[in-house]
């Protein structure tokens, strides 16, 4: 049977063809009758010989045969739980990945893919991940052209990456022009004096032009006049913006047509008028910035989520709607639990509150980047995606930002514009007809799944109850009368929800709080089933400290039903990034916290939580007349393990009079130690101002650009790399910016709180373009002394976080020196002498190295005291007594 099977697929002599590898989709022959026929090694396969593997993905080409990939198929019975999927896996890497010597695994049930490297050198095996950290589970399928060029493109992407120490994607390098955004949105804002919203527009309508050039649909007019980028660069400075507003703005809508519906297009917010001088000037320009960045083909998605938080976090419009905007972080794990993948054909996937597109879009990103393709010259989808908002200008850099997502379609398909613009017209629409924007329609039973980032708000809320209450309509489709504007996207959330389907919603902590709010949290029970609760850290989103979190609703086919089953909860402390303004790359909670949900949610009534952020509570615990603020009935004693809290210092009165009175004889000494500093200050004879600019005496740059993924994919780094946080590296390499460390060092922090720390010689390091570096050439100056003087003038020249620390700024200060002087008590000065001992002709200062030293001395002994103090008043200061007994 084994060899009838290779006959009846004429798989005798080779396999089909799947790129350079052959690939054998079988089931029927055993490992014995494959080496028989040289298509895996020929090599003993003890115990394994009669095993019968269900695909394979073989290189034979030169005189060595080496098995790429093995496929293991399992029915969706033996699929359906975690502990089942864990012995597939197991069967797939023991029986067949490891004796084949297979260089990566897929075990499936025809709708989930789990990739598997079995090469790893410390384990069995381990899951392999895509560039986020999220399991890798994207589609192999090879069933027509297309599906088989997809599935080679990913498994040469593996193959590169997956190796026995590593069993995560590498990120690719992708172009994030946020700095070039940075510099032509405040050129636009101070030469036009527009609101941020109108500078963004302007800014997105520019990148628009240079991005379809550089893909080559803007070539010609219907004139024939040259409209790329470099035909509109080409013209004379002051008439480049006339040029571009009759030739080629035009052009651009008759490509991307407006929506009839709310007059949206891919560009409808230049704020520069042609017939200013200054403005054509100003456009010049900015296209010249746009050149000097070079091709926009290749652009980080995250560049577009983020562009609204980074720039319009103090919009006047934005506070009032409550956008939010959510990371991409949390839209990547809200999309992961939602499973979308496994949604049929014609499925409805709807936001509706948009935004920038992020839940609609980030699908196409990560887990379903086949869905849109031209069938006879019409451009379709595999699933029904939409997405409302109430601001017009987010709805137009939505469909902006889909643009990016559809670039490579795009390419292709340069001159089938009119079906990308009625996809995107028909994706995202504009609600800004009305006050109540999205509210305003009132779907039943209409969509599949919904995720959604709603705005919380309560001011406004009255006027907009009050348009409800005037309409019939409306006000029997909102009739719960909840707190705020949230509560009604709640309400219309639920409504909307197909029966049996899921909605996955970020909610502001009142909609859980507010007593207010009772009748709604009754109407979600009534009408779902309540499946989580994600509590978010505050500070989350950029541009609010609000307390979050995502619920999961599930709606119920029979109201009459009541939930029996637990609530799955989990308490994010982390979300890939720092909680602060400058949001740095940092520990991610996300990713673990969508697998244990995955978990639970294939057996709730058996899932044990792995840890102490997992929990999971009975449904009777969520009544509507109490709070559901999850992260509240957290034990403290656990709180305090995590971090949220601290441990109190239980103590007696007498034995806190016994620590003060300790503290009392420690202060005396410490009084006894400054007064005999205050003796002993050492004084310079003489000193000098020296510019930190001066080459015989200072080197001074910066580090260079060190990616995401350089970072995070080196696991035996030996080399630390400083950043912003000067004192603390934030992670290693196997190489520096910097060869030379035979001088000392002294760092500063450019984009921090302009901190710095110092570097003895012989210490290898290396720095980012967010740290700065001072290499101390003459050996006569002290680092410490430089440090303590540096901390001591920079609040005097003024640079911190508003006024950055740049090279250019940091090359104006100047430093007092000891210096060594003569008889006359006027400076020495030394000749500086060439290698070979002839004259340079330059000299410099003798300076006091000795008295430097007393002085960094001085400060630093007075710096252990000041600091030895404040630590033991803190732990005085968070003692407690226990409760009295009565």
């Amino acid at each position: 049977m084994s060899a009838e099977e290779l006959g009846q697929r004429n798989y005798t002599k080779n396999g089909e063809k799947f790129g350079e590898y052959e690939f054998y989709n079988i089931g029927a022959t055993t490992i014995k009758t494959l080496r028989e026929y040289k298509i895996i090694p020929n090599k003993s396969y003890e115990g394994v010989l009669s095993k019968k593997p269900d695909g394979l993905v073989v290189d034979r080409n030169g005189d060595n045969v080496s098995v790429i990939l093995v496929i293991e198929n399992k029915d969706i019975s033996e699929f359906n739980t975690p502990e089942k999927k864990d012995k597939a896996i197991q069967q797939c890497v023991h029986d067949y990945c490891k004796p084949l010597g297979a260089k990566i695994g897929i075990v499936t049930d025809g709708e989930e893919f789990l990739w598997i490297n079995p090469q790893k050198e410390d384990a069995d095996y381990e899951r392999i991940h895509r560039e986020d950290g999220y399991d890798l589970v994207a589609e192999f399928r090879w069933s027509n052209e297309n599906e088989i060029s997809q599935s080679i493109d990913l498994l040469k992407k593996v193959l590169d990456d997956v190796s026995s120490t590593n069993s995560r994607l590498i990120k690719e390098v992708l172009q994030n022009p946020a700095r070039l955004a940075d510099r032509v949105w405040q050129t636009i804002w101070l030469a036009s004096g527009e609101n941020p919203d109108a500078c963004l527009a302007t800014f997105v309508e520019i990148f628009t032009f240079k991005y379809l050039s550089d893909l080559g649909v803007l070539v010609n007019n219907n004139l024939g006049t040259p409209i790329s980028f470099y035909d509109v660069l080409d013209k004379e400075r002051d008439k480049s913006l006339r040029f571009y507003e009759n030739q080629v703005r035009s052009h651009i809508k008759e490509l991307f047509p407006s929506s009839e519906e709310d007059g949206t297009s891919v560009i409808n917010g230049m704020i520069l008028d042609p017939e200013v001088l200054e403005h054509n000037l100003l456009f010049y320009k900015i296209l010249k910035e746009f050149e000097a960045f070079g091709q926009l083909k290749a652009i980080d998605p995250e560049f577009k989520s983020r562009l609204y938080e980074n720039f319009l976090k103090k919009s006047i419009s934005q506070k009032n709607w409550g956008q939010f905007f959510t990371p991409r972080n949390i839209v990547k794990a809200i999309v992961e639990m939602s499973e979308i993948e496994k949604l049929g054909n014609g499925s409805k996937v709807h936001d509706p509150a948009a935004g920038v597109g992020g839940f609609v879009l980030e699908p196409i990103v990560s887990k379903r980047n086949t869905d849109f393709y031209f069938d006879a010259n019409k451009l379709v989808s595999k699933l029904d995606y939409s997405g409302f908002d109430r601001d017009k200008k987010t709805v137009i850099l939505a469909k902006a930002n889909i643009l990016l997502h559809l670039n490579e379609l795009l390419r292709l398909n340069p001159n089938k514009t009119q079906e990308f613009a009625k996809m995107f017209n028909n994706i995202f629409k504009s609600k800004h007809t009305s006050v109540l924007g999205t509210l305003s329609t009132t779907p039943l039973e209409e969509y599949d799944l919904i995720m959604t980032n709603i705005p919380f708000v309560m001011t406004g809320t009255s006027k907009i109850k009050e348009f409800i209450k005037d309409n019939g309509i409306l006000r029997q489709y909102y009739p719960i009368n909840a707190t705020g504007v949230e509560g009604l996207f709640l309400e219309h959330i639920v409504k909307s929800l197909k029966k049996n389907r899921k909605a996955y919603v970020i909610v502001p902590d009142g909609i859980l709080n507010r007593s207010t709010d009772s009748k709604l949290r009754r109407f979600i029970l009534d009408n779902c089933f309540l499946e989580a609760v994600i509590s978010l850290p505050e500070n989350a989103f950029y541009t609010t400290p609000k307390k979050t979190y995502i619920l999961v609703l599930k709606k119920k086919e029979d109201r009459t039903v009541v939930q029996t089953d637990p609530v799955y909860s989990y308490l994010i402390l982390n979300t890939g990034e720092t909680l602060d303004s400058k949001r740095f790359e940092w520990d991610n909670d996300l990713p673990e916290m969508v697998r244990f949900y995955k978990y639970f949610k294939a057996d709730k009534s058996n899932f044990e939580c792995p840890n102490l952020q997992t929990k999971v509570w009975s449904i009777d615990k969520f009544h509507p007349d109490t709070h559901w603020s999850v992260d509240r009935w957290w034990p403290e004693e656990e709180k305090i393990e995590l971090g949220l809290l601290e441990k109190k210092s239980l103590t007696t009165l007498n034995d806190f009079s016994d620590s003060l009175e300790e503290e009392r004889q420690l202060l005396k000494a410490d009084i006894e130690k400054l007064k005999e500093m205050e003796i002993g200050s050492p004084q310079p004879k003489a000193t000098v101002t020296i510019s930190l600019n001066d080459p015989n005496y200072f080197s001074l740059f910066i580090g260079k650009r060190v990616l995401k993924r350089d970072i995070f994919n080196i696991s035996s780094g030996t080399i630390p790399i400083y950043s912003a946080n000067v004192h603390e590296p934030f992670g290693s390499l196997n190489t520096s910016n910097i060869s030379d460390f035979n001088n000392d060092f002294v760092l500063w922090g450019i984009d921090g709180n302009f901190d710095f720390n110092v570097i003895k010689r012989n210490t290898s390091f290396a720095t980012t373009d967010h740290c700065g570096c001072i290499r101390i050439i003459n050996n006569d100056i002290d680092a410490e002394y430089m440090y303590y003087y540096l901390n001591w003038i920079k609040t005097a020249q003024g640079l911190d976080r508003q006024l950055r620390a740049s090279l250019r700024n940091m090359k104006k200060v100047e430093l007092k020196f000891p210096v060594m002087v003569d008889e006359e008590g006027n400076p020495k000065i030394l000749e500086l002498k060439s290698p070979d001992g002839s004259s340079t002709g330059d000299f410099v200062y003798e300076l006091d190295l000795t008295t430097q030293q007393e002085i960094a001395e001085h400060y630093r002994t007075f710096h252990e005291v000041r600091d030895s103090i404040r630590t033991r008043i803190s732990n005085l200061t968070i003692n407690d007594i226990p409760p009295l007994s009565f």
